[in-house]
């Protein structure tokens, strides 16, 4: 059942121009920034003392900052692609169908979930050529370029959960993109406010909740439990909240 949900929600996105012009948008978006740091860089290195040069890493200059580049695009990109995830569903009445079928809640849940996640994975297979520009630099450490995807990876699914459950409440698909943006930006505003708290055990639990200290981490490869329990904590309760709407099945 979920292979044939997922199969009519992939063949939505893509019968519309949205999804091309999505994907086509982020990879000129992550290119042009891409490019920018590099030049950056280049003309950066040229003008510097050469004893200034060993403070100037191509990792944290272009790899780290291109991927959190990227992960900024995702904040404006991904709500975007789930807010027509049950809204149009709502708007359409099509959401009748599923209920009046033997489709399970989670299951519709998973395929929009998945529909949206690969859409993600084609922009990201589009931003395959900077690794190889990447190695063409001598920078060819395969585990430092798999971390920064999965730390990319781990931040979509977050930001897709959150969006198909803000879709799942309104059948006006403006409003669950806003609320979808205000929501991410809320979880980077508490990262950010943890510096300003003098308190160390509020600093310490708002740098916890907040999802870029965690994304940092992942990106650097700093890999441990905290931060995967917070992924999968962020993903389980917005899908929770997702299923909970759904379990309603209010008829339109």
């Amino acid at each position: 059942m979920i292979y044939h949900l997922l199969k009519k929600e992939l063949h939505s996105i893509f019968s519309t121009p949205l999804a091309y012009i999505l994907v086509s948008l982020y990879s000129l978006i992550s290119g042009v920034m891409f490019f920018n740091l590099l030049v950056t860089y280049s003309d950066g290195i040229q003008v510097v003392n050469p004893e200034m040069l060993k403070g100037i890493s191509f990792v944290d200059e272009v790899v780290l900052r291109l991927f959190a580049n990227m992960n900024f695009l995702l904040l404006l990109f991904i709500p975007l692609i789930t807010m027509r995830s049950f809204s149009e569903e709502y708007k359409n009445q099509t959401i009748n169908l599923y209920w009046l079928s033997p489709v399970k809640e989670w299951e519709l849940l998973l395929a929009k979930q998945l529909a949206a996640l690969i859409v993600i994975l084609s922009f990201m297979a589009m931003t395959l050529i900077y690794p190889m520009v990447i190695w063409g630099v001598g920078i060819n450490d395969l585990s430092l370029l798999v971390q920064c995807y999965f730390a990319i990876l781990l931040n979509s699914l977050a930001y897709i959960s959150i969006g198909v459950f803000f879709s799942s409440l309104t059948e006006n698909q403006v409003v669950s993109a806003i609320l979808t943006i205000l929501s991410i930006m809320l979880l980077w505003m508490i990262s950010w406010g943890a510096h300003l708290s003098s308190n160390y055990y509020l600093s310490e639990l708002m740098a916890y909740l907040g999802i870029t200290v965690h994304f940092e981490r992942l990106l650097r490869g700093t890999i441990n439990s905290q931060d995967l329990v917070y992924y999968v904590s962020v993903i389980f309760i917005f899908s929770f909240l997702s299923l909970k709407k759904l379990g309603m099945r209010k008829f339109i």
